[in-house]
């Protein structure tokens, strides 16, 4: 099963070379440009991972990314955003860690999707098995 990258941008030249690069390593990359309909999107492609690329000086892409980060339903989905001025990726790991360690920084898409998919496999609940042995428990006098 290949990992599906969904690349949410606002100029379709760019996406192309980083769909292009994903492809050649494996992955299997989908591309949007309209930030309105995230939400159908992921629930229909269900990515492994969401990367938003800003490359205009509007603010769409930020403001989607922000409300996508906010969103309860997507706590389970790593979330990479490229910071445009210099040119590192900031992966928002799942949002049910620790707070102070939820981003990192990585500086090329492969390595950003690599940490992403890390995060998001290192951080699942730990589970304690307690070795089955008979315990005496003492019984106490109560009072009726």
């Amino acid at each position: 099963m290949r990992i599906k990258v969904l690349l949410i941008g606002d100029d379709p030249a760019y996406k192309v070379a980083d769909a292009q690069l994903l492809r050649e390593r494996g992955l299997l990359p989908f591309t949007a440009f309209n930030p309105q309909n995230i939400d159908e999107l992921v629930a229909e492609i269900k990515p492994d991972v969401v990367f938003f690329d800003p490359h205009s000086t509007n603010n769409m892409i930020t403001d989607a990314y922000n409300s996508f980060v906010g969103d309860i339903t997507h706590t389970q989905t790593p979330v990479i955003f490229t910071l445009a001025d210099d040119d590192v990726y900031l992966v928002t790991k799942k949002r049910t860690t620790a707070k102070g360690k939820r981003t990192n920084i990585a500086d090329n898409i492969i390595s950003a999707v690599k940490m992403a998919l890390q995060t998001a496999k290192s951080y699942h609940k730990k589970t304690y098995k307690i070795p089955h042995q008979t315990i005496a428990i003492p019984t106490f006098i109560s009072r009726a």
